[in-house]
């Protein structure tokens, strides 16, 4: 077999050469780009579940542990966990546990569950609450560990006068205030 190319055979192979791996590497930039575009709105429409505390002071202060989704989408909470017994720091004296059945609960978009706990009593024993939190959506798991500071919030509330004969002037201004800081 006579294999001689002419310098014309030899510019078509190099342009067939060239064009492939021109095309290849289009086709490599495509599919990453594609990879890239589905984690981007995979992130911004899934659940994000977040817990932190807050306050509030009505005649004396209250404290709230929050669990909320921040996310676009809803969330159901597979499961839930942390490192501190919850029902030594209700303000009740039952024996429920804040969250104790938050297991297959659906948080949509903006939702969240608040407990109230004793944070003067919660702090003698710990300042800090570590929780484990595994939630779905769809076809897709999430796994999250916070870790709540307690004494973050010491010293942060709003202190309404109780001066007798005000007591409009104490509800307007408690109302006002759990619009801003609402939980």
């Amino acid at each position: 077999m006579n294999c001689n190319l002419t310098p014309s055979n030899i510019i078509e192979i190099i342009g067939i050469i060239v064009s492939l791996c021109t095309s290849l590497f289009a086709i490599t930039i495509s599919v990453k780009t594609l990879k890239q575009n589905s984690q981007m709105i995979e992130d911004s429409t899934r659940p994000y579940i977040g817990i932190y505390g807050g306050g509030i002071y009505v005649k004396s202060p209250n404290y709230y542990i929050v669990l909320k989704n921040f996310g676009q989408s809803s969330a159901t909470i597979k499961s839930f966990s942390y490192d501190f017994d919850l029902a030594k720091c209700v303000d009740d004296d039952s024996d429920h546990e804040p969250f104790e059945k938050i297991e297959n609960s659906t948080l949509v978009p903006g939702q969240s569950f608040q407990a109230a706990i004793n944070l003067p009593k919660t702090i003698a024993q710990t300042t800090e609450i570590n929780f484990h939190v595994v939630y779905s959506s769809n076809t897709h798991q999430y796994e999250d560990d916070i870790c709540l500071n307690l004494v973050a919030n010491t010293g942060n509330y709003i202190v309404h006068k109780t001066t007798k004969g005000q007591e409009l002037s104490i509800i307007s201004e408690t109302l006002q205030d759990i619009n801003i800081h609402s939980l």
